[in-house]
């Protein structure tokens, strides 16, 4: 190969989820059906009205491009949606519809900040938030939340990151914890960013999936006038291959966010958008899979102790069960390997959510069958037997 022609080393950091995916696939060809606890997949289809608006909708239009900041009946019921969820009023036109909350976090860090910025990440985080700040040249500034707080950020972990920091990363509910900030927490952050000029950006991307009070699911709009926000109709409306999600940006990011996102990929699908304005009435449906969610938790924390997991928090939303493992194994990921390979389970290491400390802990997602649950909780238990 010529020296002249070389591989730029941006986003070039191997990815632990497609090593184990690859590994899952030869175990499978061996004849062992593996399941799959390792990807926060919901298992059942966008909801029913989505995809009878979806069929009009290609019925009635060629479903060309769309405007880069989304269709206008979109935008503005997701602004209702604040309104009514939330009891918060935001303009129509500083929501912003992306290509799924990936898109979303992209279009924020570029729009957000130059090249060089400092932005705080609370360990564990999900993993493309630090690679795509590495390859856009943003320093991610870990920093390391206690297990009493349910690995949420509060202000006296901020202030204790040394030197200056331009913005702060952080989601309620979380992935990989399910943990959710308090709102009064929620609150003494947003004002400590608001007064210290670090640009706040908030992932809510698995708010409507949580499992105790409803009034703790508050969003940091509630709190910060220019925080970004960020969401997506891959968890709670079920769509991920949809590839959809949108963003509400303060009024000066508006045009800079829509400017970049015509420049980047033109404009949002548009089949997914009409799906998705519909999927947004939908909760009566989509409720009834939070109520599996719940069943699948509950299985989950009864029987995972009977194996040997037995030192984890109960997640207060998202689907996904962090558990600490360094009494089974020192190294999450050859434990992992391990489980698939010796029962057919496959979960996420946890080196992938916290580079620090990750080896002491795996990710297992319930966003599966009630079935593949079971069957799982059974084959862990009788790996662990032996």
């Amino acid at each position: 190969m010529s020296r002249s022609f070389k591989p730029s080393h941006r986003g070039a950091t191997p990815s632990i989820a497609e090593e184990m995916h690859r590994r899952a696939g030869a175990v499978e060809a061996k004849g062992q059906k593996v399941l799959y606890l390792s990807v926060g997949q919901p298992s059942t289809p966008a909801p029913a009205g989505a995809m009878a608006a979806f069929q009009k909708a290609s019925n009635e239009s060629i479903m060309g491009y769309t405007g880069a900041a989304g269709i206008e009946p979109l935008r503005q019921r997701i602004a209702r949606h604040y309104q009514e969820n939330y009891g918060v009023a935001i303009a129509p036109n500083r929501v912003l519809i992306t290509l799924g909350a990936s898109g979303a976090l992209i279009l924020a860090l570029i729009s957000c900040f130059d090249s060089g910025a400092r932005v705080a990440l609370p360990q564990p985080f999900y993993f493309a938030y630090r690679h795509v700040m590495s390859t856009l040249g943003i320093e991610c500034v870990p920093f390391y939340p206690s297990m009493e707080n349910h690995f949420q950020p509060t202000v006296a972990d901020l202030e204790k990151i040394e030197g200056r920091i331009d913005g702060l990363i952080f989601a309620s509910p979380g992935n990989p914890t399910g943990s959710m900030i308090k709102p009064d927490q929620m609150g003494e952050i947003a004002q400590y960013c608001e007064t210290r000029g670090i640009r706040l950006i908030s992932d809510e991307i698995y708010h409507g999936i949580i499992y105790g009070d409803k009034t703790q699911q508050r969003t940091a709009l509630s709190y910060a006038p220019h925080a970004v926000v960020m969401n997506s109709f891959s968890k709670y409306y079920s769509m991920p291959g949809w590839r959809l999600g949108w963003m509400v940006a303060p009024e000066n990011l508006v045009e800079p966010i829509a400017n970049l996102a015509h420049n980047l990929y033109i404009a949002p699908p548009a089949p997914a958008q009409y799906a998705a304005l519909a999927a947004l009435d939908c909760t009566d449906e989509l409720d009834g899979h939070v109520a599996r969610y719940r069943r699948n938790r509950d299985i989950m924390l009864r029987e995972m102790p009977k194996a040997g997991f037995d030192r984890f928090t109960a997640p207060d939303g998202g689907f996904y069960l962090f558990c600490h493992v360094a009494h089974l194994h020192k190294d999450s990921v050859r434990f992992c390997i391990d489980m698939l390979e010796e029962c057919g389970v496959l979960a996420a290491p946890g080196t992938d959510f916290s580079p620090a400390h990750g080896h002491h802990f795996v990710r297992f997602s319930y966003a599966g069958s009630t079935q593949e649950i079971e069957d799982a909780m059974a084959r862990l238990k009788k790996w662990r037997a032996v």
